[in-house]
C-alpha cells in the first residue's frame, strides 16, 4: 500500500515575489498565448520553469531563482493542507486536501491506478526537463477513498494560511502542518489506502522512468527521493469534488455527412439552436441524452438507441458506463479513423469550456459534449485495470503549478 511521508517542499519566498503574477494552471490545460501571458507576468513566473525553451535553460534559472532567494526550502518535513474556493454554476465549493510524497510503484501492482492512456512523446520532453531540475515543478492530483473524511477532521484546531491567492473566481490556499501527532494519524490512516490518479498520468510515467534513470546512476536505495512523487489527493467522498467531461471538437470534418450518418446509432431527441452561452447551458443541463452534438449553431440532444447500448454494453461493461467511450466507438465506425490518429493531425482538440465548443461549432467545427458522471466510474474502471480514452476526465479546478516544488536529486527523505 502507498508509503507516505511529509517533506521538505520548496515554495516561493513571498517576500520577494506576488503569488498572483508567479504560479499558473497546470502547463496542458492552457494554451500558447495563455502560456505568453503568465511568463510576461514576471520573470519569476513558475511556466519559465515548466515550459522552458529548453531543459539546460530551465537548469539554470532555477539555480539562479535559488541563489536569489526568489525559492526558499521548508526546514521541518510538512505536510501541507490545501484548499480550493471555488464557484461552478452559481454554487460555492470548498474542496480540501493534502500535498505529500507517496512512494512510487509501477501500475501493475495495483497499489496506484491509472485511469486514462498516455502518451510517449509528452512523457520523453517531462523526463528531460525533470533529469535537468531533479525538481518536480506540479503534482499529480490522486483519490483516495475516506468516506467519513477522517483525514479533514483530524486537522489541527488552528490552520495558518501562509499562502493565498485568487485567479478569477477561484481562491487556493495553503497550510503547513507540521505537529508529528497530527501527521502521524493521517499517514496511518492513508497507509492501507489505494491511491486513483485523477490528473497527471504523464507526470507518474515521467517519475516512474525517473526513477530507473538514477537506479542506473546510484543504485536501489529504498528511502531515496527520486523514489517518490510530490501529489496533491483529497477523498472520493468530498460532495466538493467535481469530474467534468473533457468536450472535443474536430476540425475538417463533413459535419453533415457525419451527422446522417450517427442517426444510426443515435435517437435525436431534440435540436436547439445555439443563441448564447447561458441558453445553451441551460438546454444541455436540463436535456435527456446520452451526448450533445454541436454544428451549424444547433445543439443536438443524442440518445442511443436501446440495441446499440446493448451491443456497447457487451463489448466492455465497465467502459460503456462513460457517453465520452461509447461515443468514440461509434465515431470510429462512422469515420474509419480512430481519435487518437486525428490527434497526431492535430484535427481534435480538447476543452473543459462549453463556450469554447459552442463558439467553434459556430463557426463551422463539429463539437461534441458529454455530461457529467459520477468520480465512482473512474474507481470502478480503474480496480478492473482498464483504461479510459485520453482526456476523459477535467477535475475541476486544477491545483495550481508552483505551491510547492519537490526536489528529487538524490537525498534521504528519513
Amino acid at each position: 500500500m502507498p508509503e507516505c511521508f511529509p517533506f521538505c517542499g520548496w515554495f516561493y519566498n513571498l517576500e520577494k515575489v506576488r503569488p498572483e503574477e508567479v504560479l499558473a494552471p497546470p502547463y496542458d490545460v492552457v494554451t500558447k498565448e495563455e502560456i505568453e501571458y503568465y511568463k510576461k507576468k514576471s520573470p519569476y513566473n513558475i511556466f519559465h520553469l515548466e515550459l522552458s525553451e529548453s531543459p539546460s535553460k530551465a537548469k539554470e534559472l532555477l539555480e539562479k531563482f535559488i541563489s536569489e532567494k526568489i525559492f526558499l526550502q521548508e526546514r521541518v518535513p510538512t505536510l501541507y493542507y490545501h484548499e480550493l474556493e471555488f464557484e461552478y454554476q452559481g454554487k460555492r465549493y470548498l474542496r480540501r486536501g493534502f500535498i505529500l510524497l507517496v512512494k512510487l510503484h509501477p501500475f501493475e501492482e495495483k497499489i496506484i491506478l491509472p485511469h486514462e492512456k498516455v502518451y510517449n512523446k509528452v512523457t520523453e520532453e517531462r523526463l528531460n526537463l525533470l533529469k535537468a531540475t531533479s525538481f518536480q515543478f506540479s503534482q499529480v492530483y490522486a483519490l483516495y477513498e475516506d468516506p467519513y473524511l477522517f483525514t479533514l477532521k483530524e486537522l489541527p484546531e488552528s490552520l495558518n494560511f501562509f499562502l493565498e491567492v485568487t485567479f478569477g473566481t477561484e481562491t487556493q490556499r495553503l497550510a503547513k502542518i507540521q505537529e508529528r501527532s497530527v501527521i502521524e494519524k493521517i499517514l496511518s490512516f492513508l497507509k492501507p489506502k489505494r491511491f486513483y490518479i485523477a490528473d497527471g498520468h504523464h507526470r507518474y510515467n515521467t517519475a516512474l522512468k525517473y526513477k530507473a534513470y538514477m537506479e542506473s546512476l546510484y543504485g536501489k536505495e529504498e528511502f531515496k527521493d527520486y523514489n517518490y512523487i510530490s501529489m496533491y489527493i483529497s477523498p472520493f467522498e468530498d460532495e466538493n469534488l467535481l469530474m467534468l467531461p473533457t468536450y472535443r471538437v474536430f476540425k475538417n470534418l463533413d459535419g453533415k455527412s457525419f451527422l446522417e450518418r450517427l442517426k444510426q446509432y443515435v435517437i435525436i431527441e431534440k435540436e436547439s439552436p445555439i443563441l448564447n452561452s447561458q441558453e445553451s447551458f441551460e438546454a444541455l443541463e436540463t436535456a435527456q441524452g446520452d451526448f450533445f452534438l454541436a454544428f451549424e449553431k444547433k445543439l443536438y440532444f443524442c440518445r442511443l438507441k436501446e440495441e446499440i447500448k446493448k451491443v456497447l454494453k457487451e463489448r466492455d461493461p465497465e467502459l460503456s458506463a462513460l457517453p465520452l467511450w461509447n461515443f468514440l466507438q461509434i465515431f470510429e465506425e462512422i469515420v474509419g479513423v480512430p481519435e487518437e490518429k486525428l490527434k497526431e493531425e492535430e484535427r481534435v482538440e480538447f476543452f473543459s469550456r462549453q463556450e469554447e465548443v459552442l463558439k467553434r461549432a459556430s463557426q463551422g467545427d463539429l463539437g461534441i459534449l458529454f455530461p457529467m458522471v459520477s468520480p465512482e466510474i473512474l474507481k470502478k474502471i480503474a480496480e478492473k485495470e482498464k483504461v479510459m480514452p485520453h482526456k476523459s476526465t477535467y477535475f475541476y479546478p486544477k491545483i495550481l503549478t508552483g505551491l510547492v516544488l519537490a526536489e528529487v536529486s538524490g537525498k534521504r527523505i528519513k
